[in-house]
Protein backbone atom coordinates (compact mmCIF):
# COMPACT_ATOMS: atom_id res chain seq x y z
CA UNK A 1 0.00 0.00 0.00
CA UNK A 2 1.82 3.10 -1.24
CA UNK A 3 0.44 6.61 -1.71
CA UNK A 4 1.43 7.57 -5.21
CA UNK A 5 0.50 11.11 -6.12
CA UNK A 6 0.07 14.36 -4.27
CA UNK A 7 -2.28 16.56 -6.24
CA UNK A 8 -2.41 19.95 -4.55
CA UNK A 9 -0.48 22.59 -2.70
CA UNK A 10 -1.15 25.88 -0.96
CA UNK A 11 -4.56 24.84 0.35
CA UNK A 12 -3.94 26.17 3.84
CA UNK A 13 -5.62 29.40 2.70
CA UNK A 14 -8.94 27.67 1.96
CA UNK A 15 -11.25 28.68 4.80
CA UNK A 16 -14.74 27.93 6.10
CA UNK A 17 -16.42 30.60 3.98
CA UNK A 18 -14.89 29.03 0.87
CA UNK A 19 -16.92 25.85 1.46
CA UNK A 20 -20.13 27.77 0.95
CA UNK A 21 -18.76 29.93 -1.86
CA UNK A 22 -17.54 26.88 -3.79
CA UNK A 23 -20.95 25.24 -3.30
CA UNK A 24 -22.71 28.29 -4.71
CA UNK A 25 -20.41 28.19 -7.74
CA UNK A 26 -21.17 24.48 -8.14
CA UNK A 27 -24.84 25.42 -8.12
CA UNK A 28 -24.15 27.85 -10.98
CA UNK A 29 -22.59 25.03 -13.00
CA UNK A 30 -25.54 22.73 -12.36
CA UNK A 31 -28.01 25.48 -13.27
CA UNK A 32 -26.17 26.04 -16.54
CA UNK A 33 -26.99 22.41 -17.35
CA UNK A 34 -30.61 22.44 -16.27
CA UNK A 35 -33.23 20.95 -18.58
CA UNK A 36 -36.59 22.70 -18.37
CA UNK A 37 -39.42 20.31 -19.14
CA UNK A 38 -43.12 20.93 -19.53
CA UNK A 39 -43.81 19.88 -15.95
CA UNK A 40 -40.56 20.43 -14.09
CA UNK A 41 -36.78 20.29 -14.34
CA UNK A 42 -33.89 17.85 -14.58
CA UNK A 43 -30.19 18.19 -15.47
CA UNK A 44 -27.64 16.99 -18.01
CA UNK A 45 -25.60 14.24 -16.41
CA UNK A 46 -22.25 14.60 -18.19
CA UNK A 47 -22.40 17.86 -20.15
CA UNK A 48 -20.05 18.30 -23.06
CA UNK A 49 -19.24 14.62 -23.46
CA UNK A 50 -19.34 12.89 -26.81
CA UNK A 51 -21.34 10.07 -25.19
CA UNK A 52 -24.41 11.16 -23.25
CA UNK A 53 -24.88 9.07 -20.09
CA UNK A 54 -28.48 10.14 -19.52
CA UNK A 55 -29.96 6.86 -20.70
CA UNK A 56 -27.38 4.60 -19.05
CA UNK A 57 -28.27 1.83 -16.59
CA UNK A 58 -26.74 3.60 -13.58
CA UNK A 59 -26.86 7.16 -14.87
CA UNK A 60 -30.56 7.73 -15.47
CA UNK A 61 -31.81 11.28 -15.89
CA UNK A 62 -33.97 10.97 -12.77
CA UNK A 63 -31.76 8.69 -10.68
CA UNK A 64 -30.43 9.20 -7.17
CA UNK A 65 -26.89 8.28 -8.20
CA UNK A 66 -26.38 10.60 -11.18
CA UNK A 67 -29.65 12.33 -11.93
CA UNK A 68 -32.07 14.91 -10.61
CA UNK A 69 -33.23 12.93 -7.56
CA UNK A 70 -29.71 13.13 -6.16
CA UNK A 71 -29.13 16.72 -7.23
CA UNK A 72 -32.20 17.65 -5.21
CA UNK A 73 -30.40 16.57 -2.02
CA UNK A 74 -27.66 19.12 -2.76
CA UNK A 75 -30.30 21.81 -3.24
CA UNK A 76 -31.97 20.92 0.05
CA UNK A 77 -28.65 21.41 1.80
CA UNK A 78 -28.16 24.76 0.10
CA UNK A 79 -31.54 25.83 1.44
CA UNK A 80 -30.71 24.56 4.92
CA UNK A 81 -27.46 26.50 5.23
CA UNK A 82 -28.53 29.70 3.44
CA UNK A 83 -32.25 29.95 4.20
CA UNK A 84 -32.87 30.98 0.58
CA UNK A 85 -36.17 29.43 -0.45
CA UNK A 86 -35.30 29.49 -4.14
CA UNK A 87 -33.42 26.24 -3.58
CA UNK A 88 -36.42 24.65 -1.87
CA UNK A 89 -38.64 25.79 -4.74
CA UNK A 90 -36.24 24.22 -7.23
CA UNK A 91 -36.52 20.89 -5.41
CA UNK A 92 -40.29 21.21 -5.74
CA UNK A 93 -39.87 21.59 -9.50
CA UNK A 94 -37.60 18.54 -9.61
CA UNK A 95 -40.28 16.56 -7.82
CA UNK A 96 -42.92 17.82 -10.25
CA UNK A 97 -40.84 16.36 -13.07
CA UNK A 98 -40.19 13.13 -11.17
CA UNK A 99 -43.81 12.63 -10.17
CA UNK A 100 -44.95 12.87 -13.77
CA UNK A 101 -42.15 10.94 -15.45
CA UNK A 102 -40.77 8.24 -13.16
CA UNK A 103 -41.86 4.79 -14.26
CA UNK A 104 -43.96 2.37 -12.23
CA UNK A 105 -43.72 -1.39 -11.77
CA UNK A 106 -43.39 -1.79 -15.55
CA UNK A 107 -39.86 -0.39 -15.24
CA UNK A 108 -38.83 -3.37 -13.12
CA UNK A 109 -40.50 -5.92 -15.34
CA UNK A 110 -38.77 -4.49 -18.41
CA UNK A 111 -35.36 -4.51 -16.70
CA UNK A 112 -35.78 -8.10 -15.59
CA UNK A 113 -36.00 -8.94 -19.28
CA UNK A 114 -33.42 -6.58 -20.78
CA UNK A 115 -30.67 -6.16 -18.18
CA UNK A 116 -29.13 -9.67 -18.33
CA UNK A 117 -28.21 -9.17 -21.99
CA UNK A 118 -27.00 -5.59 -21.63
CA UNK A 119 -23.48 -4.20 -21.36
CA UNK A 120 -23.95 -4.24 -17.57
CA UNK A 121 -25.36 -7.74 -17.04
CA UNK A 122 -26.08 -7.50 -13.31
CA UNK A 123 -29.81 -6.87 -13.16
CA UNK A 124 -29.94 -5.40 -9.66
CA UNK A 125 -27.63 -2.57 -10.64
CA UNK A 126 -30.31 -1.43 -13.09
CA UNK A 127 -33.26 -1.71 -10.72
CA UNK A 128 -32.03 -0.63 -7.28
CA UNK A 129 -32.69 2.57 -5.36
CA UNK A 130 -29.60 4.38 -6.63
CA UNK A 131 -30.36 3.81 -10.30
CA UNK A 132 -34.09 3.05 -10.46
CA UNK A 133 -37.38 4.86 -9.70
CA UNK A 134 -37.16 4.50 -5.91
CA UNK A 135 -34.37 7.10 -5.81
CA UNK A 136 -37.03 9.71 -6.52
CA UNK A 137 -38.72 8.53 -3.34
CA UNK A 138 -35.57 9.21 -1.31
CA UNK A 139 -35.71 12.84 -2.43
CA UNK A 140 -39.46 13.04 -1.88
CA UNK A 141 -39.13 11.78 1.70
CA UNK A 142 -36.33 14.28 2.36
CA UNK A 143 -38.43 17.13 0.96
CA UNK A 144 -41.38 15.93 3.05
CA UNK A 145 -39.37 16.78 6.16
CA UNK A 146 -39.58 20.43 5.09
CA UNK A 147 -42.94 20.58 3.37
CA UNK A 148 -45.41 18.36 5.22
CA UNK A 149 -47.65 17.94 2.21
CA UNK A 150 -49.01 14.39 2.16
CA UNK A 151 -48.51 14.15 -1.59
CA UNK A 152 -44.75 13.79 -1.12
CA UNK A 153 -45.14 10.89 1.29
CA UNK A 154 -47.79 9.37 -0.98
CA UNK A 155 -45.46 9.57 -3.99
CA UNK A 156 -42.67 7.84 -2.08
CA UNK A 157 -45.08 5.16 -0.88
CA UNK A 158 -46.37 4.65 -4.42
CA UNK A 159 -42.84 3.94 -5.55
CA UNK A 160 -42.50 1.40 -2.75
CA UNK A 161 -45.67 -0.36 -3.84
CA UNK A 162 -44.37 -0.41 -7.41
CA UNK A 163 -41.41 -2.46 -6.18
CA UNK A 164 -43.74 -4.83 -4.36
CA UNK A 165 -46.01 -5.18 -7.40
CA UNK A 166 -43.05 -6.43 -9.45
CA UNK A 167 -41.60 -8.59 -6.66
CA UNK A 168 -41.54 -12.36 -6.50
CA UNK A 169 -41.98 -14.58 -3.45
CA UNK A 170 -40.64 -17.96 -2.37
CA UNK A 171 -40.32 -19.87 0.90
CA UNK A 172 -37.56 -17.51 2.04
CA UNK A 173 -39.28 -14.17 1.46
CA UNK A 174 -39.62 -11.53 -1.27
CA UNK A 175 -37.16 -10.48 -3.94
CA UNK A 176 -36.94 -8.77 -7.30
CA UNK A 177 -33.56 -9.96 -8.57
CA UNK A 178 -30.96 -12.42 -7.33
CA UNK A 179 -28.64 -9.48 -6.55
CA UNK A 180 -28.63 -8.68 -2.85
CA UNK A 181 -26.24 -5.73 -2.40
CA UNK A 182 -27.27 -2.24 -1.27
CA UNK A 183 -27.15 -1.12 -4.90
CA UNK A 184 -29.69 -3.86 -5.74
CA UNK A 185 -32.42 -5.61 -3.73
CA UNK A 186 -30.67 -4.84 -0.45
CA UNK A 187 -31.32 -1.15 -0.96
CA UNK A 188 -35.04 -1.86 -1.07
CA UNK A 189 -34.84 -2.96 2.57
CA UNK A 190 -33.44 0.45 3.51
CA UNK A 191 -36.05 2.16 1.34
CA UNK A 192 -38.94 0.27 2.94
CA UNK A 193 -37.55 1.14 6.38
CA UNK A 194 -37.44 4.82 5.35
CA UNK A 195 -41.09 4.62 4.29
CA UNK A 196 -42.05 2.96 7.56
CA UNK A 197 -40.22 5.58 9.62
CA UNK A 198 -41.80 8.43 7.67
CA UNK A 199 -45.39 7.23 7.57
CA UNK A 200 -45.68 4.42 10.09
CA UNK A 201 -47.36 2.05 7.63
CA UNK A 202 -46.68 -1.54 8.80
CA UNK A 203 -46.95 -2.71 5.18
CA UNK A 204 -43.46 -1.38 4.56
CA UNK A 205 -41.92 -2.83 7.71
CA UNK A 206 -43.27 -6.21 6.62
CA UNK A 207 -41.82 -5.65 3.15
CA UNK A 208 -38.42 -4.79 4.62
CA UNK A 209 -38.52 -7.92 6.76
CA UNK A 210 -39.56 -10.13 3.83
CA UNK A 211 -36.79 -8.81 1.57
CA UNK A 212 -34.21 -9.12 4.35
CA UNK A 213 -35.30 -12.69 5.11
CA UNK A 214 -34.71 -13.66 1.49
CA UNK A 215 -31.28 -12.04 1.52
CA UNK A 216 -30.37 -13.76 4.81
CA UNK A 217 -30.90 -17.17 3.23
CA UNK A 218 -28.20 -16.39 0.67
CA UNK A 219 -25.48 -15.95 3.31
CA UNK A 220 -22.38 -18.14 3.28
CA UNK A 221 -20.73 -19.37 6.49
CA UNK A 222 -16.99 -18.71 6.61
CA UNK A 223 -16.45 -21.64 9.00
CA UNK A 224 -15.25 -19.37 11.81
CA UNK A 225 -18.53 -17.89 13.01
CA UNK A 226 -18.74 -15.21 10.34
CA UNK A 227 -21.03 -14.68 7.37
CA UNK A 228 -20.40 -13.24 3.94
CA UNK A 229 -22.60 -12.63 0.92
CA UNK A 230 -21.93 -13.35 -2.71
CA UNK A 231 -24.18 -10.46 -3.57
CA UNK A 232 -23.65 -10.55 -7.34
CA UNK A 233 -22.03 -12.71 -10.00
CA UNK A 234 -19.22 -10.18 -10.36
CA UNK A 235 -17.35 -12.42 -12.78
CA UNK A 236 -19.82 -11.00 -15.30
CA UNK A 237 -18.15 -7.58 -14.96
CA UNK A 238 -14.56 -8.76 -15.16
CA UNK A 239 -13.84 -9.64 -11.54
CA UNK A 240 -12.33 -13.02 -10.54
CA UNK A 241 -14.85 -15.84 -10.82
CA UNK A 242 -16.29 -16.78 -7.45
CA UNK A 243 -14.98 -13.65 -5.72
CA UNK A 244 -16.99 -11.20 -3.62
CA UNK A 245 -16.97 -7.51 -2.87
CA UNK A 246 -16.64 -7.00 0.91
CA UNK A 247 -17.53 -3.28 0.74
CA UNK A 248 -20.68 -1.26 1.31
CA UNK A 249 -22.30 -0.48 -2.04
CA UNK A 250 -21.93 -3.92 -3.60
CA UNK A 251 -20.94 -6.25 -0.82
CA UNK A 252 -21.05 -7.84 2.59
CA UNK A 253 -20.62 -4.77 4.80
CA UNK A 254 -23.55 -3.02 3.15
CA UNK A 255 -25.71 -6.10 3.59
CA UNK A 256 -24.71 -6.29 7.25
CA UNK A 257 -25.71 -2.64 7.57
CA UNK A 258 -29.14 -3.53 6.15
CA UNK A 259 -29.75 -6.07 8.91
CA UNK A 260 -28.49 -3.73 11.64
CA UNK A 261 -30.80 -0.97 10.38
CA UNK A 262 -33.74 -3.36 10.26
CA UNK A 263 -33.01 -4.44 13.82
CA UNK A 264 -33.31 -0.81 14.95
CA UNK A 265 -36.98 -0.74 13.93
CA UNK A 266 -37.95 -4.42 14.11
CA UNK A 267 -35.93 -5.77 17.01
CA UNK A 268 -35.70 -9.39 15.87
CA UNK A 269 -32.72 -11.34 17.22
CA UNK A 270 -31.91 -12.90 13.83
CA UNK A 271 -31.47 -9.45 12.30
CA UNK A 272 -28.84 -8.40 14.83
CA UNK A 273 -27.17 -11.81 14.75
CA UNK A 274 -26.79 -11.62 10.97
CA UNK A 275 -25.33 -8.12 11.16
CA UNK A 276 -22.83 -9.12 13.85
CA UNK A 277 -21.72 -12.20 11.96
CA UNK A 278 -21.00 -10.13 8.85
CA UNK A 279 -18.94 -7.78 11.01
CA UNK A 280 -16.98 -10.76 12.34
CA UNK A 281 -16.15 -11.89 8.81
CA UNK A 282 -15.03 -8.40 7.79
CA UNK A 283 -12.73 -8.14 10.80
CA UNK A 284 -11.18 -11.47 9.86
CA UNK A 285 -10.25 -10.41 6.34
CA UNK A 286 -9.06 -6.90 7.25
CA UNK A 287 -5.37 -6.09 6.93
CA UNK A 288 -3.81 -4.33 9.91
CA UNK A 289 -1.26 -1.53 9.61
CA UNK A 290 -0.20 -0.72 13.17
CA UNK A 291 -3.80 -0.44 14.34
CA UNK A 292 -5.14 1.07 11.12
CA UNK A 293 -7.25 -1.33 9.06
CA UNK A 294 -8.12 -1.70 5.41
CA UNK A 295 -10.27 -4.37 3.79
CA UNK A 296 -9.34 -5.67 0.33
CA UNK A 297 -11.40 -4.59 -2.64
CA UNK A 298 -11.91 -8.23 -3.70
CA UNK A 299 -11.98 -11.37 -1.57
CA UNK A 300 -11.87 -15.03 -2.61
CA UNK A 301 -12.41 -16.70 -5.95
CA UNK A 302 -10.06 -17.48 -8.79
CA UNK A 303 -7.00 -15.24 -9.22
CA UNK A 304 -8.02 -13.05 -6.29
CA UNK A 305 -4.34 -12.83 -5.33
CA UNK A 306 -4.17 -10.21 -8.08
CA UNK A 307 -6.02 -7.92 -5.68
CA UNK A 308 -3.97 -8.53 -2.54
CA UNK A 309 -2.87 -5.25 -1.01
CA UNK A 310 -5.31 -3.29 -3.16
CA UNK A 311 -7.86 -1.22 -1.29
CA UNK A 312 -10.54 1.26 -2.15
CA UNK A 313 -10.50 4.24 0.20
CA UNK A 314 -13.86 5.94 -0.33
CA UNK A 315 -17.50 5.13 0.28
CA UNK A 316 -18.45 2.50 -2.30
CA UNK A 317 -15.84 -0.19 -1.53
CA UNK A 318 -13.64 1.48 1.09
CA UNK A 319 -13.65 2.21 4.82
CA UNK A 320 -15.84 5.29 4.42
CA UNK A 321 -18.69 2.89 3.69
CA UNK A 322 -17.60 -0.32 5.41
CA UNK A 323 -17.12 1.33 8.80
CA UNK A 324 -20.76 2.47 8.90
CA UNK A 325 -21.75 -1.08 9.86
CA UNK A 326 -19.46 -0.99 12.88
CA UNK A 327 -20.67 2.44 13.91
CA UNK A 328 -24.28 1.27 13.81
CA UNK A 329 -23.50 -1.91 15.74
CA UNK A 330 -21.84 0.19 18.43
CA UNK A 331 -24.91 2.41 18.67
CA UNK A 332 -27.22 -0.62 18.88
CA UNK A 333 -25.23 -2.81 21.27
CA UNK A 334 -23.05 -0.38 23.19
CA UNK A 335 -20.14 -2.76 22.60
CA UNK A 336 -16.98 -0.65 22.55
CA UNK A 337 -15.25 -3.22 20.35
CA UNK A 338 -17.33 -2.06 17.39
CA UNK A 339 -16.37 1.53 18.12
CA UNK A 340 -12.70 0.55 18.11
CA UNK A 341 -13.04 -1.19 14.74
CA UNK A 342 -14.92 1.84 13.37
CA UNK A 343 -12.03 4.09 14.34
CA UNK A 344 -9.41 1.68 13.01
CA UNK A 345 -11.06 1.78 9.58
CA UNK A 346 -11.07 5.58 9.65
CA UNK A 347 -7.39 5.39 10.52
CA UNK A 348 -6.89 3.11 7.52
CA UNK A 349 -7.96 5.93 5.22
CA UNK A 350 -5.41 8.25 6.80
CA UNK A 351 -2.70 5.58 6.69
CA UNK A 352 -3.28 5.24 2.95
CA UNK A 353 -2.31 8.90 2.52
CA UNK A 354 -5.75 10.40 2.00
CA UNK A 355 -6.88 12.99 1.31
CA UNK A 356 -3.76 14.55 -0.18
CA UNK A 357 -2.36 11.45 -1.83
CA UNK A 358 -3.94 9.16 -4.37
CA UNK A 359 -3.47 5.40 -4.13
CA UNK A 360 -4.67 2.36 -6.08
CA UNK A 361 -8.21 2.84 -4.78
CA UNK A 362 -8.34 6.64 -4.53
CA UNK A 363 -8.06 8.40 -7.85
CA UNK A 364 -9.19 11.58 -9.57
CA UNK A 365 -12.89 10.75 -9.58
CA UNK A 366 -13.99 13.80 -7.55
CA UNK A 367 -17.24 12.23 -6.45
CA UNK A 368 -19.05 11.33 -3.25
CA UNK A 369 -18.98 7.64 -4.16
CA UNK A 370 -15.31 6.80 -4.58
CA UNK A 371 -13.45 10.12 -4.39
CA UNK A 372 -12.13 12.69 -1.94
CA UNK A 373 -15.41 14.69 -1.71
CA UNK A 374 -17.05 11.74 0.04
CA UNK A 375 -14.31 11.88 2.67
CA UNK A 376 -15.52 15.35 3.68
CA UNK A 377 -18.87 13.84 4.59
CA UNK A 378 -17.32 10.84 6.24
CA UNK A 379 -14.74 12.55 8.43
CA UNK A 380 -17.21 15.21 9.54
CA UNK A 381 -19.35 12.33 10.77
CA UNK A 382 -16.36 10.58 12.36
CA UNK A 383 -15.54 13.78 14.25
CA UNK A 384 -19.12 14.11 15.48
CA UNK A 385 -19.07 10.45 16.54
CA UNK A 386 -15.69 10.45 18.30
CA UNK A 387 -15.14 14.08 19.30
CA UNK A 388 -11.50 13.80 18.21
CA UNK A 389 -10.23 16.96 16.55
CA UNK A 390 -7.85 15.15 14.22
CA UNK A 391 -10.81 13.84 12.24
CA UNK A 392 -12.23 17.32 11.77
CA UNK A 393 -8.81 18.28 10.43
CA UNK A 394 -9.01 15.46 7.86
CA UNK A 395 -12.48 16.68 6.84
CA UNK A 396 -11.07 20.19 6.33
CA UNK A 397 -8.13 18.87 4.34
CA UNK A 398 -10.51 16.83 2.19
CA UNK A 399 -12.51 19.98 1.54
CA UNK A 400 -9.34 21.87 0.68
CA UNK A 401 -8.29 19.28 -1.87
CA UNK A 402 -11.80 19.12 -3.34
CA UNK A 403 -11.85 22.86 -3.93
CA UNK A 404 -8.23 23.03 -5.08
CA UNK A 405 -8.77 20.32 -7.69
CA UNK A 406 -11.94 21.88 -9.10
CA UNK A 407 -12.27 24.08 -12.18
CA UNK A 408 -13.96 27.46 -12.07
CA UNK A 409 -15.20 28.44 -15.51
CA UNK A 410 -17.64 30.92 -17.00
CA UNK A 411 -20.64 28.80 -16.04
CA UNK A 412 -19.54 27.90 -12.51
CA UNK A 413 -17.37 25.41 -10.65
CA UNK A 414 -17.04 21.80 -11.77
CA UNK A 415 -14.66 18.83 -11.68
CA UNK A 416 -12.87 17.08 -14.52
CA UNK A 417 -12.04 13.50 -13.64
CA UNK A 418 -12.61 9.88 -14.52
CA UNK A 419 -15.35 8.03 -12.65
CA UNK A 420 -14.30 4.66 -14.08
CA UNK A 421 -11.05 3.69 -12.34
CA UNK A 422 -10.13 1.29 -15.15
CA UNK A 423 -10.47 3.92 -17.88
CA UNK A 424 -8.35 6.94 -16.88
CA UNK A 425 -8.58 8.44 -20.36
CA UNK A 426 -12.35 8.95 -20.06
CA UNK A 427 -12.14 12.35 -18.38
CA UNK A 428 -15.51 14.05 -18.04
CA UNK A 429 -17.45 16.40 -15.82
CA UNK A 430 -20.66 15.32 -14.11
CA UNK A 431 -23.51 17.07 -12.32
CA UNK A 432 -24.97 14.35 -10.05
CA UNK A 433 -24.89 13.52 -6.34
CA UNK A 434 -22.80 10.36 -6.20
CA UNK A 435 -20.89 10.90 -9.43
CA UNK A 436 -20.26 14.63 -9.74
CA UNK A 437 -20.51 18.26 -8.75
CA UNK A 438 -23.73 18.05 -6.75
CA UNK A 439 -22.10 15.47 -4.50
CA UNK A 440 -18.97 17.56 -3.97
CA UNK A 441 -21.16 20.56 -3.16
CA UNK A 442 -23.34 18.53 -0.80
CA UNK A 443 -20.25 17.17 0.96
CA UNK A 444 -18.79 20.66 1.38
CA UNK A 445 -22.11 21.81 2.83
CA UNK A 446 -22.07 18.94 5.32
CA UNK A 447 -18.85 20.31 6.79
CA UNK A 448 -19.98 23.91 6.48
CA UNK A 449 -23.28 23.10 8.19
CA UNK A 450 -21.44 21.41 11.05
CA UNK A 451 -19.17 24.42 11.56
CA UNK A 452 -22.15 26.78 11.42
CA UNK A 453 -24.28 24.67 13.75
CA UNK A 454 -26.84 23.99 11.02
CA UNK A 455 -28.22 20.50 10.46
CA UNK A 456 -28.47 19.37 6.85
CA UNK A 457 -30.44 16.61 5.17
CA UNK A 458 -28.45 13.40 5.72
CA UNK A 459 -27.40 11.17 2.91
CA UNK A 460 -29.62 8.17 3.42
CA UNK A 461 -26.70 5.89 4.31
CA UNK A 462 -26.09 8.11 7.36
CA UNK A 463 -29.71 8.48 8.43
Amino acid sequence: MRPRLRTLSGTENIAEADYLQASLEIYDFIEANRIDGDLGISYRINPGSAVDYTGGPVHGQYSLYSGSAGTGIFLLRLYEVTGDKKYLEEVSRILDELTNNVSGSDFYLEKLESAPGSSLPITGWHTGVYSGPAGAGVLSLSYYQHEKDAKYLSFAERLGRDILAASKSDENGKYLTEDTDVFSDGGFVLYFISLYRAGGNPEFLEAARDYAAHIAKSASDDGEGGLYFKANEIGKVGMPEGSIYPGFAHGTSGIGFIFATLYEVDGKDWELETAEKTAKFLEKIADDFDGARLIPYIYGGENSDDYKGKYYIGFCHGPAGTSLLFKKLHVITGNSHYFDVYKSLAEGIIKAGAPEYNSWGLWNSYCACCGVPGLIEYFTDVYETTGEEKYLDVARRSAARTIADSFEGKTGRCFYGYWDRTNPFDVQTYTGLYIGAAGAGANLLRLYGHLQGKAVTPLWEYS
